[in-house]
């Protein structure tokens, strides 16, 4: 049976994160408290994506039993760390639900939920088999396969509450990351958040990323641009500008 306060986070989960002494930003706690089924996060280097995904990943399953939350990203290490993050949250959250099964790459609930990492650096193969995901994460969307958030997606399926959320800093002009934020689909929400947006970060760091990572990673972690492949002998702005539609070709 639900407690009250397993209601209440239910309700509005960017209560979870006060419980846990954490002050979301505007943009987090949007994302957090959205029920929308598809959601895209822009968002530059170290803006809080990650607890604003272990917010929104505990509160589901604390409030939601039986619930199977994934977590995906580009490497198995970054997935685990997600994990290793969500439980420290977990032990800041006065009666919270007891674990069980708890261990380094998935944290079991005594209410059946469970929050597992996935790897991310395969095909994507090896994740089959797993259904009824009520949330889906893929951290550091724009650096995953498109095999990977192929896999996951079929997932969701027979969950009518489920959500797939993209968290990501822009990386090239192509993926199912990029896909996704430049089409003008719109059954997803998108959230872009802009550099400036988090207090914690001073101008004075800002400035010392962009003298030492240079203007073209500071331009993509920073200021949100997509890049070209730094492995493409020739950039997509070069390319589109060789066809021009009002020019004719000589045969025509």
């Amino acid at each position: 049976m639900l407690m009250a306060r397993d209601i209440a986070r239910m309700l509005n989960p960017a209560l979870l994160a006060l419980e846990a002494g954490i002050t979301l930003d505007p943009w987090q706690e949007a994302m957090v408290r959205s029920d929308a089924p598809q959601t895209a996060v822009l968002v530059p280097r170290q803006h809080g994506k990650t607890e604003a995904a272990v917010v929104k990943a505990l509160s589901v399953a604390m409030s939601e039993p039986e619930s199977l939350i994934l977590i995906a990203s580009p490497s198995q290490r970054q997935s685990d760390e997600f994990i290793l993050r969500a439980r420290k949250v977990y032990g800041r959250i006065k009666d919270a639900p007891p674990l069980v099964g708890d261990a380094a790459r998935r944290i079991g609930f005594e209410n059946g939920s469970r929050v597992l990492s996935l790897p991310g650096d395969n095909d994507g193969d090896t994740l089959r088999g797993l259904a009824n995901c009520r949330l889906a994460i893929l951290d550091e969307c724009a650096r995953c396969s498109d095999s990977l958030a192929a896999a996951i997606r079929p997932m969701l399926a027979t969950n009518k509450r489920g959500q797939l959320v993209y968290l990501s800093t822009p990386f090239s002009k192509s993926g199912v990351f990029y896909d996704t934020w430049t089409s003008d689909d719109p059954e997803w929400l998108r959230i872009r958040v802009e550099l400036g947006s988090c207090s914690r970060i001073t101008p004075e760091f800002l400035a010392r990323e962009r003298k030492n990572l240079g203007e073209t990673a500071y331009r993509s972690d920073y200021l949100l641009e997509f890049l070209d492949d730094l492995e493409a002998a020739f950039d997509t702005e070069l390319i589109n500008g060789i066809f021009n539609p009002l020019l004719k070709g000589l045969w025509q």
